[in-house]
């Protein structure tokens, strides 16, 4: 076999030849230092020893060693010797049996102990009556696992929240629901300033019978309706930039009293409920309950909840299993100059321009909760009972 490979292998104080066969698996070496040629397996042994040879030629004839034993062989098991008949000792019973073997080993010399002491039994102690012993424990059938489980201390009892008085008079839990939508109930419709717009009969009149109308009236002052409006188309447009930034928008809001919410927005800073002041060229003035417009003299103008901010607030959590914050959002458009000097803490007065600098308020409401507070605004059965 000329395809067997010799290799060198030195190691741990060793020198070896191996050899191997052509998939690497050795079947035999040579220990130089030794002088020992190892096979492992017989069938192969001219192979090995011809391999070597043409490896080192001028290699001295090297004795052979058996294959070596595995190196963790199990030890041989121990042989026990058959138990020995006993005999009975003269004068003893049958608890006195000795081995034989025990018996033929002789005694070292010292007193010799009479038979009559050695053979007497211990005294028994005293017997107790069944009376006075200590009752004995019942072992109990409980797992170990389950007494040791028992033995920890039990967590405080968690309080239940306490269910709103509607739900205790109903006796529902949970947040109503709302039925299911329909075209005539979604908000998500309307545009700004609907009920402005149904005033002044912009809903089914077109815009050259409006633009008739108007040159027919040659109204010396412009109808402050349609100040309004102007104001709330703008806001409505700002407002609608916010929408890239994961902001939902809805317009006029109704309420049940007539009014309306002008603008609703929802997004990952909260809810707000959006009011536009439309003051063409005039500078604006606010601070310490009043509104001052131009050279004018200032008018009380509360900024509490005369926008919707807190019936909306109850609408929206009604119906929702989670606070929602709703802030007010003050919106001057087309003025010259505004000044603010005190406003109360949930209440934001911003320019036209400045209602993008609520696209990055965030850490209110996560996009699933933004989701489910427009689904209940935008119904109108919602606000029914705001």
């Amino acid at each position: 076999m000329h395809d067997l490979k010799v290799t060198s292998w030195q190691l741990f104080g060793h020198d070896r030849l191996y050899v191997n066969l052509p998939d690497g698996t050795a079947i035999g070496w040579a220990d130089l230092g030794s002088g020992t040629i190892t096979v492992l397996h017989p069938r192969y042994r001219d192979a090995v020893t011809d391999a070597l040879a043409r490896q080192v030629p001028d290699m001295p004839a090297l004795g052979e060693a058996e294959p070596p034993r595995p190196a963790f062989a199990p030890p041989p098991a121990p042989r026990i010797p058959p138990l020995r008949r006993t005999r009975m000792r003269k004068g003893e019973g049958a608890a006195a049996r000795v081995p034989e073997a025990e018996a033929a080993v002789p005694r070292a010399p010292g007193p010799r102990v009479p038979e009559a002491e050695a053979a007497v039994p211990p005294a028994p102690g005293p017997r107790v009556p069944e009376q006075a012993r200590p009752p004995r424990q019942e072992q109990t059938s409980e797992p170990r696992a389950e007494r040791e489980q028992g033995d920890r201390r039990q967590p405080p009892p968690v309080k239940q929240a306490q269910a709103r008085p509607e739900e205790q008079a109903t006796g529902r839990t949970g947040p109503p629901e709302l039925p299911a939508l329909s075209p005539a109930d979604d908000l998500a419709a309307r545009r700004p300033g609907a009920a402005l717009r149904e005033q002044l009969g912009e809903s089914g009149a077109g815009t050259l019978v409006r633009v008739a109308t108007g040159a027919l009236r040659r109204q010396k002052e412009a109808d402050p309706r349609r100040t309004a409006l102007a104001g709330e188309r703008r806001v409505g447009a700002e407002l609608r930039r916010l929408m890239r930034h994961g902001w939902r928008v809805l317009h006029s809001v109704p309420l049940p009293d007539g009014t309306e919410i002008g603008h609703l927005l929802i997004g990952p800073g909260g809810v707000f409920a959006v009011h536009a002041e439309h003051h063409p060229q005039a500078s604006v003035r606010i601070g310490d309950g009043t509104l001052r417009i131009g050279d004018g003299d200032p008018e009380p103008y509360a900024l509490d909840d005369r926008f919707g901010a807190g019936r909306a607030q109850r609408v929206l959590e009604a119906y929702c299993t989670f606070p929602v914050p709703v802030g007010t959002v003050l919106v001057f458009t087309g003025v010259s100059s505004l000044d603010v000097v005190t406003t109360p803490p949930d209440v934001r007065i911003l320019r036209e321009r400045q209602v993008s600098a609520l696209a990055p308020l965030n850490g209110v409401l996560t996009p699933t909760q933004v989701e489910r507070v427009y689904d209940v605004a935008r119904h109108r059965e919602a606000w029914a009972g705001a």
